[in-house]
């Protein structure tokens, strides 16, 4: 099977695993190179004149520009290596660095058209926006029959009944999820 196409099936003792990127039409990769590019740029000639005027606060902000770098780097390769999965009826969601979100698809109670109330919605407490950017409205929003906790990686944990999120291969995605409820619900 070709590791190029934006749906990947694989194969594990009789279970089916399908792999959704999200990251290939968003343009995240294209912003996040252009984000180090003006980081580095930006460290070089401010570095520069902070050190003629304070020295500590050179290295201080050297050490930041180093540290912001790195987590975009960290950040964009594990979006690249964590596509969406689906096993064993559950939903498994990790953007990036971000938390993790497992869905079992009989708590999905719709999925619908993401841009809908992505506007009004995304700042809701109760709703988890794992959309790449923010600039584009996301492909999905999943509303959930039972909400499921949710622990950021910095924070307090809370409860989504509500999450927005992207797809490349959107009709796969949604044709998958429908047909595993109508499955399920028989």
């Amino acid at each position: 099977m070709n590791q190029s196409t934006m749906e990947t099936n694989v194969h594990h003792d009789e279970h089916e695993v399908r792999l959704f990127t999200y990251h290939k039409q968003s343009g995240y990769i294209g912003f996040t190179y252009a984000m180090i590019g003006v980081i580095v740029l930006e460290s070089v000639g401010v570095s520069f004149l902070l050190y003629k005027w304070s020295p500590i606060l050179h290295w201080l902000h050297l050490i930041l520009c180093v540290f912001i770098g790195s987590f975009l780097i960290v950040d964009l390769k594990a979006v690249v290596k964590n596509p969406i999965s689906f096993k064993d009826n559950e939903l498994g969601m990790k953007i990036g660095i971000r938390q993790k979100v497992l869905i079992d698809v009989k708590n999905i109670k719709e999925l619908r058209n993401g841009s809908i109330h992505y506007e009004n919605d995304r700042k809701n407490k109760e709703v988890l926006d794992l959309s790449l950017l923010g600039f584009d409205a996301p492909t999905f929003e999943i509303e959930l029959i039972e909400p499921i906790d949710s622990k950021p990686l910095i924070g307090k944990s809370h409860m989504i009944s509500r999450i927005f999120l992207s797809v490349d291969e959107k009709d796969a995605f949604y044709n998958m999820i429908t047909e595993r409820q109508k499955v399920i619900s028989k």
